[in-house]
């Protein structure tokens, strides 16, 4: 058995070995074929993406038909996708790594194909074709060279070689250097010689080198192939320094020293400092100090440079005093090496030659003077004497009258400290003069003169201070001054008015009041004596002692006078004051009130508050006004009624105080009032008035029923009689209709009636009633009166009915059917109801059983089943029972209800049936066919059946009668009929229950229930789509391999079968990704670039397929985000950057931004700034990197850093690992030129330099010296004289500064010039500085002394003094003469002038004393007095008077003064008018223009009256909207001010040309006194086209008086408020001429009138205003902006026209005379009907109405009076006519109107005005030559043909040719009539039609007919 097992095993694999043998026997080997194009070579560019599709396709088959596979010897190059086609397969080739021709350039690829058990192979070569593709790359991995080079290297040397590498083949390499213009101009960059893809090149030397000029340079190299590719280098040249400068001073600013002249010898004065010139040298020179030139006064140390004091500084010695104390000398410093031998320079080839070793520098030292001499006074003490107040007095010697006291004052210091200042230590005195030098002669006068007060203080003591101006030292003098008395106080009241008052029945001597007056003068100066002025009659009189006043006269009666108004006066011995004195009469009460009447009526109607008639008390009384014996007061005496009035106490009006009722008063009609007006004075007087008042009834109450409501009961069988009676009534007057009643229901009824008399109420005829349909009656009784309007009252009437039982009961609910359960016992099932419509029923129910009976077949006896409550109705089963529905289904049962109360009819029985059904008992269940159901039906997908679907029908029967199954279920799902079926309702998911069970029911109508079971199995419907998981992103790196799975479709079906198989299909992934229909595996198929475009992000969308029919289909998107992959360095924007920055740009500033990109995101992009490298060192200190924005900003003040500096920049990305690249940032640090030079000498300005005028030219004064702390250009300082008329005779050089005269001096033609000198840099912007120098001349003594007539006017007012006083000390000296030598004494003298002997002058100080009182009340009024002053310096001591002499202004020596006198001030300054008007231009030369004068508008009684002007209030402006404007930039309150002297009124600001409207605001005048007015003023804006000019005849002075007329004159003509905003006088050949320039402002809305509408209201007013025009001489109105272009001819452009217009109008006035002479005799009747004007008829001729009369219009003949065609003035007034028999037609010839020929034209035939047009303006031509010239002939004589033709053309017309008149009597637009043109226009008639008329131009004159 076990031999056979083994046999048959042996066999098996004998059989399974053959036939695997024979399949490999027969395995056929897979074999290429060419798919493409044939051939084993490929070429392709080395620039090829990665991911391109090579053009290789590989086409491989396999003879078994197996599936081959394909691999590649150069995967890393190559990717291999394969595809499925026919019965093999084809390969792409995808390169995914880049080819590099340089690096690889063929490629022999070995390609294999497997079928899993044989290989074949095939090898392909692919060569690379060479793309120009690569950068040249310099020699250096860094692209940096760094070198150095001395600053002596010559040009054309080599620095630097280098070479690139281009691996291209046959690439050409050129370079550029690319920098500053500094480094391009130094340095070059050459190109050698290629060798292979070697190029060499070098830098060579450009220009000359200098270490302190830039030490540092750096550029960029660039080399570039052919292709345009190219690198850059970057080299960095550092400049080393060679010994070629000197040494340089440094703190140059410090060597300008000022020292003390008390510096003891050795002290240091300063020190001088410099330092190598050559600072990059590593061998240092030291410096060797030394002074040019000897020096007398100072050494220097020659190591330190320390300047010490070598002699004694003496600021007062002769030497240190010609120099001003300022010493100068030079200091050189000298390089010395180490063993101290003298540095030699060295010399340099062609860049460099010798420089010195050693430089020089200036050092200036002031010596300055010490202060140790204080001022001193000759005297310690003084004694003088002054009258007391006395203003301007001098203090004189004690005991020497008019001799004045000189304190003289001395100090010996020079220059500055002896400058001292003087005063006085009391306010009332003044000192002069109050500031001194060396020496001054002070003179104390009187400055308040009302602090010297003989009575206050006799004596006063002064101290007179001497301060040193620089010290503050003090020296005191003191002076002793005796006060001389005076009378200088008036008495003076104690009061300024006094008022008393007195009884007017006051008897003689009654005292009235005493005046008080005092004298603060002592002695016979102070008696008072008291007077009476205004004494009304000597009513009054008083005692001129002690000043009491008292009644003189019984005659005082208040009601004639009632005050008396009396001047009282004081008078001492020569002074005199004044009080008012008003005595008041008071009032005694002897006048009793009068009433205007005694008896007052009127009438009231009750419950009124007012009367029908007002009633007003009135009363007077004749005492005293506002007094109590005047003031009535009105009482109303107490009465009955009096309670319901009141009168007012004041007024007398008697008002209603309360309503009166007629009805209370009782019958009486009238009511008596009696009111008393009484006085208030003592005794109380009084008068009585009576009034009676009539109360009117009216209808104001209603009836009034005697209580509200009534009632009273009937039966309702009542059918007569009466039932009730109301009462009404009312109050009011009894017997009028008022009272009158009459009775009314209110409502409509038929049942009731009403007396309308009595109010008896009673049934109607024919009423019924019956109570059980109503059972009471209410009604509204109304009472009404008879008034008007009329009044009612109403109550209310209820009538009840009282029953009767006269009604049967009624069944409510019989006949009824009800049910009754069969076998029910004792069990009420009904109850009957019965009503009666009666009160009093009493009911009773009873079964009649006769009548009742069961239904069945057949009737029947009920045999007592049923029983019935008699009382309650309530209907029973008997207790016995036996009611079987088997047996008996219906009973019959009739019902008796009686009323037991009834009265008629009676008795009262009513019957009903009820019919009761028994009722079945339910007693047998509902009973199912089966006990269980079973059923099929498919599931529906959706989830709403459109209609139910059967599934199974089922039944139940039950043993009840008549009972009915309900069928019903327990499912959501099925529902059962009532037939038994059974229906699917609802969608039903076979996925999620694949079978449903429920129960169903039967329910019979008695509820009874039985059930059964169901199963329902369900059949599957492909109602489920495929549900599908996905990521829905899914990240991929960017380098991720093809092949690569990157995430699983999941999905599964709920469906069953082919439902749920599922296919997963890839519907769009650009190639770039496929999916496994199977699995859902999603792969890449194509390599990934993040940063390719589109290459972020890819949408997939897949979808998911079942296999059912239809298929459903799920679709999911997933998001495959690509991640970033670190594979992208940055990239700087722009590359290297260059900047330039200021260095005074402020730390923290950016002054650039750096700025990389990077092509990856996340943290591969964020990036990091550093800078590497700075160059030089110190570059990273001045500026610094943000590392996070690359900001670059300035990190240090960059003062001193101008230079070039470098910083090499790295970006650096925070990928893994990290990527990064560099950029260069070149930063120029410019040199800003922000120091002004700064002078060392002169080291202060305004110094003092001394030259003596015999010195000659190129004399040298002072050698100025600046430096300036800027580099370069911006440092280098040269010097100018700032041009003015002294600096022309100096002369400065620019380069050394240098100052030196350019011509001789002389001191008496100049003795001081001063210099401005301007020390200025070669920067942008310049800078510069100024210094002020003063140089003096010295003199020599050969002059006399003069008084200057420019400084001094002539007369020269030297002060003012008070009439009748002496003593005045004038408070100007006239000591004002010069001597042009300076050490003359000057002497002055008085020396003429009528009033000589009047003064005395002090010969010295000039002083002048009033010595004698000047009386300025003579006749005439003496308001001044001239002396002669004589200047000599003859005498030194003063003691030769010159002789006396006459005034003459050409002798300089004399000085003709002027002594004002003053008048007593008693009178105020009075404005003319209390408003004023005024205008200011809306233009830029508003500020500061005089707008008004008002000191031109005062009158003052005064002489003299020193008026000061004030701006009083605040300053108001109109509209809002100026106010607004202003107040934009100022303050409202100063836009104008007041000149405090002159009055003259000025803008403060200009005003734009939008602001409008006009300001106001008060003035006020006030003299010295106090004495003021005040008035208002309006100062309109005033714009450009709002201003009219009238040219008058006159000269401006002549104008000026008459102005006020001009303008009151023309402002009544025009209606509106004329302004003169500017006046200007001219003079012309004519005569004077005044223009002025005017504005209108509307007096209503205060706006300022356009010159268009100033033009039109002349126009309209033309009637009026020819009169005003001939008054005024007005030659011209015009817009004066006309002309604004005429005036701003530059003066030669208007001479030069002016010459050749001449010279033509002088030709044409030859040529035109000579024809004139020729053809006047010709044309002379012609000429008599010419006219160029406009004419009227005169209507006050007598005897000449004929004649005709020019009219007097402005601008239409310029001169009155002469003839417009040859110019001839006549005087105004001279009749003028074109013949030339002139006498004839002035003695009324009739010559003139008859012609001897037919040529004549009447005058309205020949009415024209000729304008000479022209294209040039000729503003000075004037008319005299326009109408002699013959253009105005040959237009008239055209005009005159034309005319005469156009009368022929008319003679068969007998009425008058007539022309259209002009809106202005035939005048035209008198605006601008003399307009010039070109003369030379001929065009013979051209013709145009405007406004006025026609217009013609005839031999160039524009002719128009009017």
């Amino acid at each position: 058995m076990r031999l056979r097992m083994y046999s048959t095993l042996g066999l098996i694999l004998l059989l399974v070995l053959l036939v695997t043998v024979d399949r490999v026997d027969s395995n056929g080997q897979p074999r290429f074929k060419d798919a493409s194009k044939p051939g084993q070579y490929y070429i392709f560019k080395e620039t090829l993406a990665e991911g391109t599709q090579l053009d290789i396709e590989l086409y491989a088959t396999d003879p078994d038909g197996s599936q081959v596979k394909f691999s590649s010897n150069q995967s890393d190059f190559f990717n291999i996708t394969p595809s499925l086609v026919d019965s093999g397969t084809i390969v792409h080739v995808f390169l995914i790594r880049r080819f590099d021709y340089e690096t690889q350039r063929r490629f022999q690829v070995k390609f294999s194909v497997t079928d899993g058990a044989l290989t074949v192979d095939k090898t392909v070569r692919i060569d690379i074709e060479d793309q120009n593709d690569e950068k040249p790359k310099f020699d250096r991995n860094s692209n940096q060279y760094s070198i150095n080079v001395p600053e002596n290297a010559q040009k054309g040397s080599i620095h630097l070689n280098f070479t690139t590498t281009d691996p291209d083949t046959n690439d050409g390499v050129t370079y550029q250097l690319v920098g500053d213009s500094a480094s391009e101009s130094k340095f070059e960059v050459k190109k050698g010689s290629e060798v292979n893809t070697i190029t060499p090149g070098s830098i060579e030397l450009k220009g000359c080198l200098d270490y302190e000029e830039q030490s540092y340079y750096e550029f960029t190299i660039v080399a570039t192939d052919n292709t345009g590719n190219n690198a850059s280098a970057i080299v960095i040249v550092k400049i080393t320094d060679t010994e070629d400068k000197p040494p340089e001073f440094i703190n140059v600013g410090s060597y300008n020293q000022q020292v003390n002249e008390d510096l003891a010898i050795g002290d240091t004065v300063t020190t001088v400092s410099a330092r190598d010139g050559d600072r990059g040298v590593g061998m240092k020179s030291t410096i060797k100090y030394s002074f040019k030139d000897a020096n007398t006064y100072f050494a220097v140390n020659e190591s330190t440079g320390v300047i010490t004091v070598k002699d004694i500084l003496d600021r007062d010695s002769p030497n240190l005093i010609n120099k001003g104390g300022f010493l100068s000398f030079k200091v050189v410093a000298e390089e010395m090496r180490s063993d101290e031998s003298t540095v030699v320079a060295s010399t340099i080839g062609v860049c460099h030659g010798s420089t010195a070793n050693s430089t020089m520098i200036d050092v200036f030292i002031t010596v300055n003077d010490l202060n140790d001499n204080r001022p001193k006074f000759d005297n310690e003490t003084y004694e003088a004497s002054v009258r007391e107040n006395t203003r301007g007095a001098a203090l004189s010697k004690k005991g020497e009258k008019g001799s004045v006291l000189l304190l003289n004052v001395k100090d010996n210091d020079q220059g500055s400290n002896g400058e001292f200042e003087l005063s006085v230590n009391n306010s009332a005195f003044y000192v002069q003069p109050n500031k001194g030098f060396r020496e001054a002669l002070v003179t104390v006068i009187v400055q308040n003169k009302t602090a010297l007060d003989f009575e206050q203080q006799d004596v006063l003591v002064l101290e007179v201070y001497a301060t040193e101006s620089s010290t503050r030292n003090v020296t005191t003098a003191k002076i002793i001054v005796h006060l001389e008395n005076i009378n200088d106080n008036s008495p003076y009241f104690t009061q300024t008015t006094y008022s008393a008052s007195i009884p007017e029945n006051s008897p003689v001597d009654t005292f009235v009041i005493q005046l008080q007056a005092s004298d603060k003068d002592k002695g016979d100066f102070g008696n008072i004596a008291y007077a009476l002025r205004g004494n009304n009659d000597g009513i009054f009189k008083i005692d001129k002692n002690n000043g009491s006043v008292y009644v003189n006269k019984a005659q005082l009666d208040r009601e004639k006078i009632f005050s008396y108004y009396l001047t009282a006066e004081a008078k001492d011995t020569e002074l005199s004051s004044t009080t008012q004195l008003e005595v008041t009469l008071t009032d005694e009460n002897d006048n009793a009130p009068v009433c205007s009447s005694s008896d007052y009526v009127s009438q009231l109607e009750e419950d009124k508050h007012k009367l029908q008639r007002q009633i007003t008390i009135q009363a007077t009384d004749n005492d005293e006004k506002n007094t109590n014996n005047s003031k009535l007061t009105f009482h109303l005496e107490p009465s009955e009624y009096s309670g319901n009035f009141s009168v007012s106490r004041t007024t007398g009006l008697l008002t209603v105080y309360r309503s009166l009722d007629y009805e209370e008063l009782n019958g009486k009609e009238d009511i008596k009032l009696v009111v008393v007006t009484k006085d208030q004075g003592s005794p109380q007087l009084s008068c009585t008035s009576n009034i009676i008042i009539t109360v009117l009834d009216k209808n104001d109450n209603s009836p009034i029923f005697n209580q509200p409501a009534y009632s009273t009961t009937i039966y309702e069988n009542r059918t007569n009689g009466e039932v009730i009676q109301v009462n009404a009534t009312d109050k009011d007057k009894a017997g009028d209709p008022n009272s009158r009643i009459i009775y009314r229901i209110q409502e409509l009824t038929d049942k009731f009636r009403i007396d309308p008399n009595d109010g008896a109420i009673s049934v109607a005829s024919g009423a019924r009633f019956d109570r059980d349909l109503k059972s009471s009656y209410m009604y509204t009784v109304r009472a009404f009166d008879g008034g008007s309007p009329q009044l009612s009252g109403s109550c209310n009437v209820s009538i009840s009915l009282l029953d009767n039982n006269n009604k049967k009961p009624v069944f409510k609910n019989l006949p009824n059917t009800t049910s009754v359960l069969e076998n029910t016992v004792n069990k009420t099932f009904f109850r009957c109801i019965a009503v009666d419509k009666d009160t009093n029923t009493d009911l009773w129910y009873s079964l009649n059983k006769a009548e009742s009976f069961y239904v069945n077949d057949t009737k029947g006896d009920i045999k007592g089943l049923f029983v019935i409550d008699g009382r309650t109705g309530n209907v029973s089963v008997s207790i016995t029972g036996g009611i079987d529905r088997e047996m008996v289904e219906k009973y019959e049962l009739t019902i008796h209800v009686e009323d037991l109360n009834a009265e008629d009819p009676s008795p009262q029985i009513t019957s009903a049936t009820l019919t009761v059904d028994v009722s079945d008992e339910n007693d047998n269940y509902p009973v199912f066919g089966k006990n269980h159901y079973e059923g099929k039906v498919t599931e529906i997908a959706s989830e709403k059946l459109d209609s139910p679907i059967n599934v199974i029908t089922v039944k139940a029967t039950d043993a009840d009668q008549n009972k009915a199954i309900k069928y019903s279920d327990d499912s959501e799902d099925f529902n059962i009929t009532q037939e038994g079926l059974i229906r699917l309702v609802k969608a039903v998911d076979r996925e999620t229950q694949p079978w449903l069970n429920f129960t169903i029911f039967a329910e019979d109508n008695g509820g009874l229930i039985s059930n059964a079971s169901v199963s329902i199995t369900l059949f599957d419907v492909n109602d489920n789509s495929p549900n599908v998981t996905v990521n829905e992103t899914v990240y991929v790196a960017e380098d991720t391999m093809c092949g690569t799975v990157i995430t699983h479709v999941m999905a599964r079906d709920e469906d069953s079968g082919n439902n749920a198989k599922l296919i997963f299909i890839l519907d769009s992934s650009r190639d770039t990704f496929i999916i496994n229909s199977t699995t859902g595996a999603i792969s890449l198929n194509k390599l990934l670039n993040r940063e390719d475009t589109d290459g972020e992000e890819y949408t997939l969308q897949i979808r998911v397929e079942d296999k059912g029919d239809p298929p459903r289909v799920t679709i999911k998107t997933i998001t495959v985000t690509v991640t970033d992959v670190n594979d992208n360095p940055p990239k700087f924007d722009g590359g290297n950057k260059a900047v330039r920055v200021l260095e005074n740009e402020n730390t923290d500033k950016v002054i650039a931004t750096v700025e990389a990109t990077d092509k990856d995101i996340g943290k591969n992009k964020e990036l990091q700034y550093s800078v590497i490298e700075g160059m030089p060192l110190n570059a990273t200190d001045l500026f610094r990197l943000d590392n996070t924005t690359g900001e670059v900003k300035v990190n240090a003040s960059l003062r001193g850093n101008v230079g070039i500096y470098k910083l090499i920049i790295q970006a650096t990305d925070k990928g893994v690992p990290p990527l990064s690249s560099n950029m260069t940032l070149t930063i120029t640090v410019e040199d800003v030129n922000d120091n002004k030079p700064v002078f060392s000498v002169p080291s202060l300005p305004n110094e003092i330099f001394e030259i003596l005028e015999s010195d000659k030219a190129d004399i040298d004064i002072i050698t100025v010296k600046a430096t300036d702390a800027d580099r370069g250009q911006n440092g280098q300082v040269y010097y100018e004289l700032v041009d003015s008329l002294d600096s022309r005779s100096f002369k400065l050089d620019k380069n050394t500064g240098k100052l030196t005269t350019a011509n001789g001096t002389d001191r008496e033609t100049k003795a001081s010039y001063t210099l401005t000198i301007k020390a200025l840099d070669n920067g942008s912007p310049q800078q510069f500085s100024r210094i002020t120098i003063q140089i003096d001349i010295t003199d020599a003594n050969d002059n006399d002394p003069e008084f200057s007539r420019s400084e001094l006017e002539s007369p020269y007012i030297i002060g003012s003094i008070e009439e009748e006083t002496t003593g005045t000390v004038l408070p100007k000296a006239v000591n004002k003469a010069r001597d042009k030598d300076e050490n003359s004494t000057i002497c002055y003298f008085i020396v003429g002038g009528i009033a000589m002997n009047n003064f005395s002058i002090n010969h010295k100080t000039g002083v002048i004393t009033c010595t004698t009182k000047i009386d300025s009340d003579q006749t005439p009024r003496v308001q001044s007095v001239k002396l002669v002053i004589e200047a000599t310096d003859k005498s030194s001591s003063c003691s030769v008077k010159p002789s006396p002499v006459d005034y003459v202004h050409t002798k300089k020596q004399l000085l003709l003064v002027q002594i004002n006198v003053i008048d007593i001030n008693d009178n105020p300054p009075r404005f003319r008018n209390k408003t004023f008007n005024a205008g200011v231009t809306k233009d830029s030369s508003a500020k500061d223009q005089v707008i008004f004068k008002l000191n031109d508008y005062i009158n003052d009684v005064d002489i003299i009256n020193n008026n000061s002007f004030y701006l009083a209030g605040n300053i108001n402006a109109r509209p809002p909207k100026l106010v607004d404007d202003i107040k934009k930039n100022y303050k409202l309150n100063t836009i104008f001010g007041v000149n405090k002297t002159t009055g003259e009124i000025k803008a403060n600001i200009d005003f734009d040309a939008g602001m409008f409207g006009y300001v106001w605001f008060d003035v006020i005048v006030n003299d010295t006194k106090g004495l003021s007015d005040n008035a208002s003023i309006s100062i309109y804006l005033v714009g450009q086209g709002q201003q009219l000019k009238i040219t008058a005849f006159m000269g401006i002075d002549e104008f000026n008086r008459v102005k006020d007329d001009f303008v009151r004159k023309l402002t009544e003509i025009v209606g509106h408020e004329v302004i003169i905003d500017k006046i200007v006088g001219r003079s012309e050949k004519l005569g004077s001429k005044t223009d002025i320039y005017i504005h209108l402002v509307n007096k209503k809305t205060k706006e300022v009138l356009s010159t268009d509408a100033i033009l039109n209201t002349f126009d309209n007013n033309y009637d009026k205003l020819s009169s005003f025009y001939k008054a005024f001489k007005v030659s011209d109105v015009v817009d004066p902006s006309f002309q604004a272009e005429d005036e701003a001819w530059s003066k030669d452009t208007i001479i030069y026209i002016l010459v050749v217009v001449c010279l033509c109008f002088l030709l044409l006035l030859i040529v035109s005379s000579a024809m004139f002479c020729t053809y006047r005799r010709k044309y002379r009747r012609k000429l008599k009907a010419t006219t160029t004007m406009a004419f009227d008829r005169p209507t006050d001729r007598i005897g000449s109405t004929d004649h005709l009369n020019p009219v007097n219009i402005p601008n239409s003949n310029k001169f009155e009076g002469h003839n417009p065609v040859f110019g001839e003035v006549h005087e105004n007034g001279q009749e003028y006519f074109f013949t030339d028999d002139t006498e004839s037609q002035k003695s009324g010839s009739s010559d003139f109107n008859n012609s001897l020929d037919n040529n004549e034209i009447e005058y309205k035939e020949m009415d024209y005005s000729v304008t000479y047009l022209g294209d040039t303006a000729l503003p000075s031509v004037t008319p005299m030559e326009i109408a002699s010239s013959n253009n105005f002939l040959a237009a008239a004589l055209k005009q005159q043909e034309m005319a005469k033709n156009r009368k022929n053309a008319q003679l068969n017309s007998e009425s008058e040719a007539t022309t259209p008149n002009s809106k202005q009597n035939g005048v035209l637009d008198n605006r601008n009539l003399f307009t010039f043109i070109n003369p030379d226009f001929n065009a013979d008639e051209n013709t145009s039609n405007g406004d006025v008329g026609s217009t013609m131009v005839i031999n160039g004159l524009e002719t128009t007919e009017i």
